[in-house]
Order: C-alpha cells, then structure tokens, then sequence
C-alpha cells in the first residue's frame, strides 16, 4: 500500500501499477505520461488537474477522489468503478467506457465527445450541466442522477434508463412546466 504520497512528473513517466492500494495519494497537476494502472485501488486520492498522456487505467477502483478538470482524451478508461468521485468538469473524447461505472459521483459541465457509453451505470450521479455530444447513450443507466441542464446532443439513445425525477428535473430544466391533469 501507498499512503499519503505527493507524486511528481518525473515520477509518472513510463511506470507500471499493478495491484495497489493508493490511500491519501496526490497526483494533482502533474503530467502522467505513458503510464499504466491496473487492478489499482485509489481512496481519497487527489488528481486534479494532472495532465493524462498515453496512460491508462484499467479494471481499477476510485473511491472518495478528486479527478476534476482532466482532459482525457489521451487517456484509456477501462473496467473502472468510480464511487463518490469528483469528477467535475472533465473532458472526455473518443472514449469507450467498457465495463465503467460511475456511483454517487459529482459529473458536473463535464464533456464527452464521440463516447461509447452503452450499458454504463451512472447511478446516483449529478450530471447537471454536462454535455453529450455524438455519443452512444443506448442502455446508459441514469438511473437516481440528476439531469437537469444536461444536453444531449446528436446522441443515440435507445433504451436509456432514468427515473421519473430524473426525467421531471431533466425537464424543467429545459423550460418545461408540470401540469395537473
């Protein structure tokens, strides 16, 4: 286990993770270049604003971290839960999202371009103000989340999961009044 370490540039260039338990880590604002995370456990971890280039993330656990302000458009997102993450204004582009999951996890203006979300969980989640822009939304689970102000842009969405607040908010929000029959 790796506990309440401040990690450096030098430091995320070219390294391997492979079965870790990061507690109280600090990656924020630093470059993580070529870089590989597998099966890696982070808890109450800080990456905000780190600059991902040709690194990955795979079948990992994010748990009570700070992701907010990330580009990942270099980056690969595979098999990972994110639980009660901030995750805040980040970018997403051209990104598959196989087997992610997102819980209780602060999604706020963030942006996904071109993404392959289908069949993903984002339950429990607030999405207020973040854009889906030419993405795959067939099965996606919004299930709990709040939608309100979100747009949906040229998205495929077959068979999309929301609540019926979840639709009332993602409604309202877009100018739509509630009316009694």
């Amino acid at each position: 286990m790796i506990k309440e370490r401040v990690f450096f540039t030098n430091q995320l260039k070219g390294q391997g993770f492979s079965c870790e338990k990061f507690l109280n880590c600090k990656f924020s604002f630093q470059e993580i270049k070529f870089t590989n995370f597998v099966d890696c456990i982070f808890i109450n971890c800080d990456f905000s604003n780190a600059m991902l280039n040709a690194s990955s993330f795979d079948e990992s656990r994010f748990e009570d971290c700070k992701l907010s302000w990330i580009n990942f458009k270099n980056a690969s997102i595979e098999k990972c839960t994110f639980e009660k993450t901030l995750l805040e204004g980040c970018s997403f582009e051209k990104q598959s999202f196989k087997g992610v999951k997102f819980s209780e996890s602060n999604l706020s203006s963030s942006y996904f371009l071109s993404c392959d979300l289908r069949g993903v969980e984002i339950v429990s989640c607030d999405l207020s103000k973040a854009v889906f822009d030419h993405s795959k939304l067939n099965n996606t689970n919004f299930s709990g989340s709040n939608i309100s102000g979100v747009a949906f842009q040229d998205c495929k969405l077959g068979k999309t999961k929301i609540d019926l607040n979840g639709c009332i908010n993602y409604a309202q929000s877009k100018g739509f009044i509630l009316s009694e029959l």
